[in-house]
């Protein structure tokens, strides 16, 4: 199965990504909150994931995103615009 994550959680204080929101293809848009820890396990175990944002009134997928030195989570840039987490809406906790 396909995931897309389209949202990132920050702590404020320390500025690390924390949770991500993210759903499965095929899942009718419902997306979840995420903890890092769990979504780099799922990487690991070869689940595959990529970002996915609005461009006019069409979603686009994004880079490829994987684990980085466990659980810290990292795009492969692809060119796209938006091709790194960073870039996508963030919320601060």
């Amino acid at each position: 199965m396909q995931f897309y994550i389209h949202k990132i959680r920050v702590d404020k204080s320390s500025g690390n990504i924390v949770a991500v929101a993210a759903f499965g293809k095929g899942e009718g848009g419902k997306w979840d909150w995420v903890p890092i820890r769990f979504v780099t396990q799922l990487i690991r175990q070869g689940v595959p994931f990529n970002t996915y944002f609005k461009r006019g009134e069409k979603w686009v997928t994004g880079a490829k995103v994987v684990d980085f030195e466990n659980d810290f989570l990292r795009t492969v840039a692809n060119g796209t615009e938006k091709d790194n987490l960073e870039s996508l809406p963030t919320e601060k906790v």
